[in-house]
């Protein structure tokens, strides 16, 4: 699946750097839209599938480039050995929880009137460690690890309703802080499915 990281960047100059450089300069000219997206990114951890979630909150400019900044958590219940202060006190009593914010950018390559490809990109900080619960059934958490994400990716957006679109994509997670400190592996593929209500429009036409 690392095969996704060429095919992405291969993509990019497909019309060349330059176009790309001058549509979204362009695109910054216009009066922006507001968006608003909810997301999951079907993906790995260690070789077991999980779900990661996203909220995201930005603005369209001209349908050509969309920024903003998104959260993501780990939505699905993964359980590992509770280490504290290095032995292993449980096994597999810790819950794994990962929490990030991500700014973004995404650039549309190709748009028709109902659907559109566009190639989105965003860096995540955050961190990651383990919930469980004592002797006394107090919720407790490990000391957290910082981390951070690169995820670029290439979509797909079609327009089902007036102000209601959903879409997919692939791409690729790579952590590049954090690794040495962690016992997983959260460097993999994923593919996404997304539901977006286009905000700016619904505003647009009660004003």
């Amino acid at each position: 699946m690392k095969i996704l990281i060429p095919i992405i960047f291969v993509l990019i100059p497909f019309n060349g750097i330059t176009q790309l450089l001058d549509d979204m300069k362009q695109s910054f000219e216009s009066k922006p839209k507001v968006m608003l997206k909810f997301g999951t990114r079907n993906s790995f951890i260690s070789n077991r599938f999980v779900k990661i979630r996203d909220v995201q909150i930005g603005f369209n400019y001209k349908n050509i480039t969309k920024i903003g900044l998104g959260y993501n958590w780990l939505a699905t219940d993964v359980f590992r050995p509770l280490v504290i202060e290095g032995q292993i006190v449980q096994e597999n009593k810790g819950e794994l929880k990962m929490r990030y914010l991500a700014p973004f950018v995404e650039y549309t390559f190709l748009k028709r009137k109902k659907y559109s490809c566009g190639i989105p990109v965003q860096v995540g900080f955050g961190k990651t460690f383990l919930e469980y619960r004592n002797e006394s059934n107090e919720l407790k958490k490990t000391n957290s690890i910082s981390i951070a994400f690169y995820e670029p990716a290439i979509t797909f957006e079609y327009i089902v309703l007036k102000y209601i679109g959903i879409g997919g994509g692939i791409g690729f997670r790579l952590m590049f802080i954090g690794n040495r400190r962690l016992n997983d592996n959260f460097t993999a593929p994923f593919y996404l499915l997304r539901a977006k209500i286009y905000f700016g429009d619904v505003l647009k036409d009660i004003l």
